[in-house]
């Protein structure tokens, strides 16, 4: 445990001291940038270019303010201290203009305001009074050149995270290189003995943008540093020349190689050497492209093939990418189906055996009857109960219990003169009955069969398409609708798209350093527009402050469960032997889903266990392959209907709890009644239906019904009750203790076995019992949202 503690905290030190050189080393670029920009000379005077370079560090990359104004105030320095002063005001005033509460310009208008009103009084202090037309004149370019160098700054200078997400178009790229352009004209003095600084870069750069971008870029690169730079030092034709056919010839060069680039820029400085003798092209010349060719020759290929997409991205290989996902995607999909439909047959026609078995129904007299002289004895105004004795022949013959069966047939056989008739007759009604009802409900099945199968067919072609993939169109919306709300997300991904377990992760730009505003803004805006588009909730799983490979922070949401179940179950066989004929099962389909499933076998038996099992297996293998639930309930009936003759039939009580909008859905099948215990209310949940296998069940329905924490469930077998004693009595004694210790403070267990023991101090259990008990509570996480009737909101709870 120690070593395990001593390496993670390892690991955190040296992730802070890695984060600590990065930002040291973008300090230090930053620190250079603006040194060379306060010594930039144009028309042979110094101009303020540092000013709107603190202006646009100020506003986006605040942390390294301080770098760029140790930095102009160190360059101002070398020009002299009226320089630095002049700067110092600039600042100063710039700030006053951006605060000002009343008025706010645009930043590049401010930045150009602030310099000239500065040099306004400055220069009308030293000539005390209005200055010469000249120096009016360079006061003006003064400020036009800030508020233009500002505009190719704020191009350039982006936020941070773009830098490496976006796409570097070509204004971009001017802008940078204007700016370059003026950095190169504050390195003029930086000549170390034949070495000189800007010439040595301005070579490499046009080498580098040869190998990148071949002959366009090269050419482009040379044409505007060149342009620039003979501008500011008014020497507009011959430098400009030089650096355009040395762009020209590194891009031809690059067919070869960096070699190629390398050879290709020198040898147009040698051609002007002999053409043109005015030209500055000296050893410190000759020396620094030298030095410059050879430190390109050894650049890593990763940055010119970073640099290379970022400014031609290589579409084919995320299309490729991308095809390769869906075709993977969609052989999964097709795999599923294959499996989902292979189960269904199986599941219908493998049973497909002979002689089911009837419900109980009512009979009108049979074709025997009516040509019998004892009719009107047996049906008529004498009646003396045939049709009773022949309603509780099918009904047990279709409970399957032959003690009472066999009493009955001896009650007829005693009423009837013709009693073998009458019971041949009554085995052809009840065949054709089961004909009759196996068919109109097959039909029915096969038809929410092909229901199913047709949704998942359309959900498959539609995920064949390119444009409608899920994951695609998906996080596509949740960025239009970022956008539209003015939230800047640059990475946004949806790890899991399942209903209840979703989870985004949102990738988002800091505007400011302190990070608990930017997770203010995640909870307060993004949870909304997430719960209307997904129409569930969410919350915030965690929130990540990043500074690699650049400052940004994470988000993950992940689907909020508004409810959690905790439960118990009480299960007791008759006369505690080891077969009980009920079974259960309790389970999460998803998180956000809460599956109860409890089923009665008829009798008490090792057959009847196995039934209920057997009924509860093949519920939960319906739910595995996402079978809607009236369809499972409508299959499971048919196939439990296509028994053998020793076969039972078993009820099915069925129930689902969405535990994120609190809801509660019931499908019973002979089930009883489901009580909901809100309080001193009490709601019901009540079905006729008849047990699976009753093939005269053509319709289950589901009721649904609303949850509030606090709530407790309750769903029991009919063993519960006793025959002997009065149902109402019983119910409205078992749901009394329920309310009593439902509002006490103990647990689920106590709760349940308190209830159960005082019950059966009243009334004996005869049969084989099963009781659920659930309650409902609300999950508290640490991120809650609410929708108020005003606009969207969202708290910390």
């Amino acid at each position: 445990m120690a070593s395990i503690e001593w390496y993670a905290t390892t690991n955190v030190d040296a992730q802070k001291l890695g984060t600590k050189k990065r930002q040291i080393l973008i300090g230090s670029l930053f620190f250079l940038t603006s040194f060379f920009l306060a010594q930039s000379v144009v028309f042979e005077a110094a101009v303020p270019f540092s000013v709107p370079f603190w202006a646009i560090i100020r506003t986006k990359y605040k942390e390294y303010a301080k770098f760029v104004l140790f930095g102009s105030l160190t360059g101002c320095l070398f020009l002299g201290l009226g320089q630095v002063l002049i700067l110092v005001l600039q600042i100063l005033m710039y700030e006053c203009i951006r605060r000002f509460r009343y008025w706010q310009l645009p930043q590049s208008i401010a930045v150009s305001l602030a310099v000239l009103l500065v040099q306004i009084v400055w220069q009308g202090l030293i000539y005390q009074g209005l200055p010469p037309v000249l120096v009016q004149f360079y006061v003006g370019c003064e400020a036009a050149l800030a508020l233009i160098m500002t505009l190719f700054m704020q191009v350039l200078f982006v936020n941070s995270y773009e830098w490496f997400t976006s796409h570097w178009t070509y204004e971009k790229l001017g802008s940078g290189l204007v700016v370059f352009a003026a950095m190169l004209t504050g390195m003029q003095a930086a000549v170390f003995s034949y070495f000189s600084l800007s010439i040595f870069l301005l070579q490499l750069f046009i080498c580098f943008g040869g190998l990148v971008g071949s002959v366009p870029l090269a050419t482009v690169i040379g044409a505007v540093l060149g342009t620039l730079i003979g501008v500011a030092k008014l020497s507009f034709t011959g430098m400009l020349s030089v650096a355009t056919l040395t762009g020209l010839c590194a891009g031809m060069g690059a067919k070869m190689g960096r070699f190629g680039v390398a050879i290709g820029s020198i040898l147009p400085s040698v051609f002007f050497l002999f053409y043109d003798a005015t030209l500055p092209l000296d050893s410190v010349y000759f020396t620094s492209i030298v030095i410059g060719s050879v430190v390109f020759l050894t650049i890593p290929r990763k940055y010119s093939d970073m640099v290379k997409d970022k400014l031609f991205p290589q579409r084919e290989e995320i299309l490729l990418a991308r095809q390769n996902w869906l075709t993977e995607h969609v052989t999964y999909k097709l795999e599923h189906f294959q499996h989902f439909v292979q189960f269904m047959k199986e599941l219908v026609f493998d049973r497909f055996m002979t002689t089911p078995v009837e419900a109980a129904k009512e009979v009108s007299p049979m074709n025997t009857c009516l040509s019998c002289f004892r009719y009107d004895h047996c049906w008529g105004a004498q009646n003396n109960g045939m049709d009773k004795l022949m309603t509780d022949w099918f009904h047990m013959k279709g409970m399957g219990k032959e003690s009472t069966l066999h009493r009955v047939e001896e009650q007829i056989r005693y009423k009837c003169v013709k009693s073998s008739k009458i019971f041949e007759e009554l085995d052809t009604e009840l065949y054709r009955e089961h004909i009759n009802g196996q068919y109109f409900h097959g039909k029915k099945m096969i038809a929410l069969q092909l229901r199913d199968m047709s949704n998942h067919l359309n959900q498959l072609i539609a995920e064949m398409k390119e444009d409608t993939i899920s994951f695609v169109s998906v996080e596509k919306d949740i960025i239009e609708r970022l956008k539209e709300a003015h939230i800047e997300c640059f990475q946004l991904d949806v790890l899991s798209n399942k209903p209840g377990a979703r989870k985004i992760v949102c990738a988002l730009a800091p505007a400011r350093v302190n990070w608990e505003e930017d997770t203010t803004l995640a909870e307060r805006m993004i949870l909304p527009i997430l719960y209307e588009i997904f129409d569930e909730p969410f919350e915030i799983e965690k929130v990540v402050a990043c500074d690699i490979p650049f400052r940004h922070v994470q988000v993950c949401f992940q689907s909020a469960i508004s409810f959690e179940v905790e439960y118990d179950i009480y299960s007791m066989s008759k006369e505690a032997t080891l077969y009980s004929g009920d079974s259960h099962a309790l389970f999460q389909l998803h998180p956000g889903l809460f599956a109860i499933l409890l089923s009665d076998g008829m009798g008490q038996s090792k057959e009847a266990q196995h039934e209920s099992r057997k009924l509860i297996h093949l519920m939960r293998e319906c739910l595995n392959y996402n079978m809607n639930p009236e369809t499972a309930m409508h299959t499971l009936h048919y196939v439990m209907s296509l028994k053998q003759q020793n076969d039972m039939y078993a009820t099915l009580d069925f129930a689902l709890v969405d535990l994120q909008h609190g809801d509660l859905w019931s499908w019973k099948a002979g089930g009883m009644s489901t009580y909901i215990l809100r309080g001193k209310e009490v709601l019901k949940v009540e079905s006729n239906a008849a047990p699976v296998g009753f093939l005269s069940i053509s319709a289950v329905e589901a009721e649904k019904r609303k949850l509030k924490a606090g709530d407790v469930i309750l769903m029991h077998s009919d063993g519960l009750f006793s025959s002997v004693a009065d149902w109402d009595e019983q119910e409205e004694m078992f749901l009394a203790y329920a309310q009593q210790v439902a509002s006490t403070n103990k647990t689920i267990q106590e709760k349940l076995t308190m209830m159960m023991q005082s019950f059966q101090g009243y009334y004996a259990i005869e049969d084989d019992c099963t009781v659920l008990m659930l309650e409902v509570t609300h999950v508290v996480p640490t991120w809650a949202v609410f929708r108020p009737a005003q606009p969207s909101m969202s708290k910390s709870s």
